[in-house]
């Protein structure tokens, strides 16, 4: 895979190669402790008639950790604006979790570049910390402190063990394969950079998410958590129009465990985004 060398680190990323110029181009983001693997069925789903970009994110798949040790909001972010800028026209974004906060993040800061964006679970945990979702506040500070302590403490085992638990069930990382589990503790350091950016930054500008008017989807499993459930309130609250979809059933990890439940969704709303934005072009032109 290519990678991409900038000031704030390097990136490596997925291109499925698709170079015709009139095709509509998407970016994947993960989440965390996961890489741009996990979007191997949406790619397929889509097939060559969109030019798609994946990034591994910062510490994860082969995207390294920064020399600096310790990954900022801001490197993430500089080295996501690196790779939109080698895109031509607009872009349509999707995110989970993790991925979902940067894609956020990312149609903030560069709205005029963003053509649609859809998150299943942006943990966007910032915008809890002043808002009136106290409980969910309590709960992710909580469980992102616990996991930094685990972290710093040299025991990444028993990090991954907990992330896990949280996100996805008791016992389930001791259901994946050895290779994966070694694979999702390897990421718990980069990992817990991320929580404790996702805290501590302050989270999304509450005045910059009303002024988006690109097309939202936003997705949320009904066996969520309560922290996310707490983001999705809010996101419901500031987005000026987000389509808001409640999946019965399904999990945090629902796009990884149940693509076959998320991805129709994701096509769905990516064919109607890139029409809506084919229009926009030729009435520009």
């Amino acid at each position: 895979m290519p990678m991409l060398e900038t000031t704030a680190g390097r990136l490596s990323w997925f291109d499925n190669g698709c170079v015709e110029g009139d095709a509509p181009r998407l970016m994947l983001l993960h989440s965390g402790a996961a890489s741009h693997r996990q979007w191997r069925p949406l790619i397929a789903a889509l097939g060559r008639g969109w030019h798609i970009v994946a990034p591994d994110l910062v510490g994860h798949g082969e995207t390294p950790m920064p020399d600096h040790g310790r990954p900022t909001l801001e490197d993430e972010v500089a080295l996501l604006a690196a790779l939109l800028e080698r895109m031509d026209g607009p872009v349509h974004l999707i995110g989970h979790s993790y991925g979902g906060a940067m894609a956020l993040e990312l149609a903030r800061r560069q709205p005029q570049r963003i053509a649609s964006l859809a998150m299943y679970e942006p943990v966007a945990f910032g915008l809890l910390r002043d808002s009136s979702q106290r409980d969910a506040w309590r709960e992710i500070a909580l469980v992102a402190q616990r996991h930094i302590d685990l972290v710093e403490n040299g025991d990444a085992r028993a990090a991954a063990i907990a992330f896990l638990d949280y996100w996805v069930g008791p016992g389930a990382l001791l259901a994946m394969p050895e290779p994966m589990q070694a694979y999702v503790t390897g990421c718990m350091r980069p990992v817990a950079s991320e929580f404790r950016e996702l805290l501590q930054a302050g989270g999304t500008a509450a005045d910059d998410l009303k002024s988006l008017t690109m097309p939202v989807l936003l997705l949320c499993g009904s066996e969520t958590t309560l922290a996310v459930r707490g983001v999705i309130a809010e996101l419901r609250r500031l987005l000026p129009a987000p389509r808001h979809i409640d999946l019965a059933g399904a999990t945090h990890m629902a796009p990884l465990l149940r693509p076959d439940l998320v991805n129709p969704l994701f096509t769905d709303f990516l064919n109607i985004a890139a029409q809506l934005a084919g229009r926009g072009l030729q009435r520009a032109g």
